[in-house]
C-alpha cells in the first residue's frame, strides 16, 4: 500500500537503480498502472523534447521502404497488436528520433492496438517510447540507430537502407537520425548519466554536418510519404 500512496518520484529517487527493480520485483504492469494514477490527465500532454511534427503519413497507408517498419505496421494491421520491443524500438524509436508529437503517436496506438487502454499507453507512450515526461518513466530516452534493429531483428537484411552508413542516399534512416537526435537534443541529453557517453560521441563525428543535411532530406521524405 506505500507504493501506492507515494509520488513515483518519491518512489524512485535513486534513479540508478529504481527501473530494474520495478521490473523485476515489483512487476511492470503494477508500476505502470501506479505511475498512471499518480501523474494525472496531464501527463497525456507532456512533450519534454518539444516534438511538433505531425504523424507521418506511413502510419496511416503502411506504405514504406523501411523493412522493419513495413513489417511491424503489417502486424499491427493484421493483429491489432505487436511485441511490446517492435513497439518500443521500431515505432517508438522513429517517433522519438524524427521528432514525431507524443500525443499523436499515442493517439494512432490507442486506435490501432487492441490492449489499448489509456493506463497502459499513457506511460508506455508518452513516457517511454517518446520520453515526453523527461525522464518520469525511464530514465533515458530510448533511441537507437540501425546497428541496433540489426543486433536484435533480422529486418536488415532484406532492406534497401545500409544500417551501418549515417550519410548518403542508402543510409539507413534510424541511423542517421539517431545520430542527429542526439546532436540536436545536446544540451538536454548530456547531464543523463545513460546518454553522457553516446552524446559526447555525436560531437566527435567528423561528419556531422552531412549527418544533419541527410536527416532533413530523411525528415523531408517522411513527412512526405515517400521514405
Amino acid at each position: 500500500m506505500l507504493l501506492m500512496s507515494q509520488t513515483w518520484r518519491d518512489i524512485v529517487w535513486c534513479h540508478w537503480s529504481a527501473e530494474g527493480l520495478l521490473r523485476q520485483v515489483i512487476g511492470w504492469r503494477e508500476f505502470v498502472w501506479c505511475l498512471y494514477w499518480t501523474q494525472g490527465p496531464a501527463y497525456k500532454e507532456l512533450n519534454a523534447l518539444n516534438a511538433t511534427r505531425p504523424l507521418p503519413p506511413l502510419f496511416t497507408s503502411g506504405s514504406t521502404t523501411m523493412n522493419c517498419v513495413s513489417h511491424v505496421l503489417e502486424d499491427v494491421d493484421t493483429f491489432g497488436w505487436t511485441h511490446h520491443i517492435p513497439r518500443l524500438m521500431v515505432l517508438g524509436n522513429l517517433g522519438l528520433i524524427a521528432g514525431i508529437n507524443p500525443r499523436a503517436l499515442m493517439d494512432w496506438m490507442s486506435e490501432r492496438f487492441v490492449d489499448a487502454a489509456e493506463w497502459v499507453m499513457a506511460p508506455n507512450v508518452i513516457g517511454m517510447a517518446l520520453y515526453g515526461d523527461g525522464g518520469v518513466m525511464a530514465t533515458k530516452p530510448y533511441a537507437a540507430g540501425g546497428a541496433y534493429i540489426g543486433k536484435m531483428s533480422d529486418f536488415c537484411k532484406d532492406c534497401v537502407f545500409d544500417r551501418k552508413a549515417r550519410t548518403g542516399p542508402q543510409a539507413c534512416p534510424f541511423t542517421t537520425l539517431y545520430w542527429d537526435f542526439l546532436d540536436r537534443h545536446h544540451d538536454q541529453l548530456r547531464s543523463n548519466h545513460r546518454m553522457a557517453r553516446q552524446v559526447a560521441a555525436s560531437t566527435k563525428l567528423s561528419d556531422i554536418q552531412e549527418v544533419r543535411i541527410r536527416a532533413r532530406e530523411v525528415l523531408s521524405h517522411l513527412d512526405e510519404g515517400a521514405l
